[in-house]
């Protein structure tokens, strides 16, 4: 099968790498000279591609069957451009190209915003305020536009994703403090990286459509967590301030079933340090 992966980072050069293992030809792309290198050592095709450009997407959508898009940004200013520009030229290049394919998307948990600590499942309200969280909307609705033209669209939601190179006590050791910024009793949400790579191929050989979310079982608080891993670094516990957090800090736990319904087993149903 011929496969295109866009915006091929942490999650993107993992799933290149089992892809190839399953004998697919992989095309991936990345905004990123550096990361260029990486990848092409990997895939078959690589080159740099900006979402906005028609010509390349076109190209891509009438080159491959597949079109996985794992798509990233290190500053929530560029996500439009990142995220829902990309898929509104998808859609331009759908539509003149009249040919129907398959696409799957990694969106955020975060579009559900704050639940209060209930669970949440892929039918709850996308009450999210923060203007990530919008654009990724957006862009869903975008993508899950494209089954009117026959096309089939699987969106995951990952909460935040961790793995080899972003462990979760690296991920701990760069924001702790005496005092950490939020609300200590608010509930975590994570999923291992092998997990998010295992479900896009799961739904791509599976041929499974729809909105699912890709999360582990454990839902600690952020106390009980960064307790939990003090204890493990022999570090003083800290103590959360939420008058001090200059970020939308939601409360609620991801729930996993309905991806489980449909047969996938987490290899990482809890988290590992």
């Amino acid at each position: 099968m011929n496969i295109a992966n866009i915006g091929c980072g942490y999650v993107g050069l993992e799933l290149a790498k089992q892809l190839i293992q399953k004998k697919h030809f992989v095309t991936a792309t990345t905004k990123s000279v550096k990361s260029l290198k990486n990848i092409s050592s990997i895939v078959q095709k690589s080159y740099i591609l900006e979402g906005t450009d028609f010509d390349a997407i076109f190209q891509i959508l009438n080159e491959n069957d597949t079109i996985i898009l794992t798509l990233s940004t290190n500053n929530a200013k560029d996500s439009e451009k990142t995220f829902l520009q990309t898929a509104q030229t998808i859609k331009s290049a759908a539509l003149k190209l009249d040919k129907p394919k398959t696409l799957i998307f990694t969106s955020k948990s975060s579009i559900y915003g704050d639940h209060a600590g209930r669970w949440v499942d892929e039918s709850a309200d996308l009450s999210s305020k923060d203007e990530e969280s919008k654009v990724l909307i957006d862009t869903e609705n975008t993508l899950l536009s494209l089954k009117d033209l026959n096309w089939k669209v699987c969106i995951l939601r990952l909460p935040h994703v961790y793995g080899p190179g972003r462990t979760i006590i690296d991920i701990f050791k760069s924001y702790y403090k005496n005092v950490i910024p939020g609300h200590g009793e608010y509930y975590t949400n994570m999923v291992h990286q092998i997990d998010v790579v295992n479900a896009i191929i799961y739904v791509l050989e599976h041929e499974i459509v729809g909105i699912f979310n890709v999360a582990d079982d454990d839902h600690p608080t952020r106390k009980e967590f960064a307790d939990l891993i003090c204890q493990k670094l022999n570090l003083m516990k800290p103590t959360f301030d939420p008058t001090l957090a200059d970020f939308a800090d939601n409360n609620k736990r991801i729930s996993n079933y309905r991806i489980k319904e449909k047969g996938f087993i987490l290899t990482y149903p809890h988290r590992t340090f």
